[in-house]
């Protein structure tokens, strides 16, 4: 049975290139488990390119679809690595236009289902006294942008739950490490009006969007080291300053 590491939302431009860096970064000692929800074709074709990958489909919003998850990794082996990178931004609504149906959408997705993905796989990886979770935050717990209330909130709590996570699991041999991009070369910023990207490049001091790639070596690292955990690691060009 393999060691497996489990990457939430794969199927997106960070996902991928995390999937892709712990496969080569392992040595293929790694089996990676690429998880999506909708889409099936980006997916499949992240499972052609890394040898020994498996693709699980499943809402993590939802119990059964966490459980989905878990199965299908137990299926093939033993978790030792969770990365949390799914989660959506969206619906973008002002401070004085929010609306619950968007607080339940967002939160499911970005802190309920990160909460207890951790919960579940920890106790996992706590029979064997090891294992390394990994969630995936943002520029935006600690930076206004309007629109971003509710997904703002959602960042900043995930980042206490590694805190609290990272307190309670380092005597079972896991480390929890949060790692918050700033604004990075995907296809969701892709959809940025030029105009707007030329005003965020103003506020990042390299003056540039990351690469998925930045982020990818991020979580490598807090996968390698292994005096690391309780850490909230920024890879945003410099935009929290």
């Amino acid at each position: 049975m393999r060691d497996i590491a489990v990457v939430t939302g794969a199927s997106g431009g960070i996902g991928a290139a995390i999937c892709r860096l712990i496969h080569a970064r392992s040595e293929e000692q790694l089996q990676v488990c690429i998880h999506y929800n909708g889409n099936k074709g980006a997916a499949e074709a992240l499972v052609n390119e890394i040898p020994d990958s498996f693709a699980v489909q499943a809402n993590l919003s939802r119990a059964e679809g966490r459980k989905t998850l878990l199965d299908a990794v137990l299926a093939k082996g033993t978790p030792f690595c969770l990365v949390n990178n799914a989660g959506i931004d969206r619906p973008h609504e002002p401070a004085l236009m929010v609306t619950e149906s968007s607080y339940e959408k967002i939160m499911d997705t970005n802190l309920k289902a990160p909460l207890f993905l951790m919960r579940d796989f920890a106790k996992e990886m706590a029979r064997n006294e090891a294992g390394v979770i990994v969630n995936i935050s943002s520029i935006l717990a600690r930076k206004a942008v309007v629109g971003s209330a509710i997904y703002r909130a959602s960042k900043i709590a995930l980042e206490a739950l590694t805190r609290q996570f990272a307190a309670e699991l380092g005597p079972k041999g896991i480390r929890v490490v949060a790692v918050a991009p700033g604004f990075i070369e995907t296809n969701m910023t892709a959809a940025i009006p030029e105009e707007q990207r030329a005003g965020i490049k103003k506020d990042v001091s390299l003056g540039n969007f990351g690469a998925p790639e930045a982020v990818a070596e991020t979580v490598w690292h807090a996968i390698e080291n292994q005096y690391l955990t309780g850490a909230v690691i920024a890879v945003d060009g410099g935009m929290a300053l």
